[in-house]
């Protein structure tokens, strides 16, 4: 399964687009500028985040290291390493539920549907049929990869 992140709009701190699934409309993203990741393509895990305490979406935005397991994120040392004030790790790039970029620095790609320009709603139910989606990929043993484009 491909699922595509189409960057439509830059400005400041913000960055939209457009999330597809092999084609087909599922919902908008948002993305820090400053922490987004490069356009290419990135295979997707459902793995247990210590964070979250549930499965979350990761990203495995470093292709050259192995793929990350539970127990790397149990274990994870990005949660040593936070931005003053916050217990937000560094870098753990997810596609997850939020509303705005505000305080996300973390390469995650927020889904929902766009309200205006850097605000989502809606958030957990485009996060939730993602989800599922993935998960039954997952499930199936097919791969899912995620395509970021300008």
């Amino acid at each position: 399964m491909e699922i595509k992140v189409q960057r439509t709009y830059m400005k400041g701190e913000i960055t939209e687009g457009q999330l597809t699934i092999d084609g087909q409309f599922i919902c908008d993203t948002l993305e820090n500028t400053e922490s987004r990741l490069h356009t290419g393509t990135y295979p997707l895990l459902l793995v247990k985040c210590k964070q979250y305490a549930r499965k979350m979406i990761s990203i495995q935005a470093n292709p050259k290291s192995l793929i990350l397991t539970e127990e790397d994120c149990y274990n994870c040392p990005k949660l040593k390493e936070v931005f003053p004030n916050t217990i937000i790790p560094k870098r753990c790039p997810m596609l997850k539920a939020g509303n705005g970029i505000h305080g996300h620095h973390d390469g995650s790609i927020l889904v929902g549907k766009q309200a205006a320009h850097g605000l989502l709603i809606h958030p957990r139910t485009a996060f939730d049929t993602l989800y599922e989606r993935i998960r039954k990929n997952l499930e199936r043993k097919r791969e899912v990869t995620l395509v970021i484009e300008e």
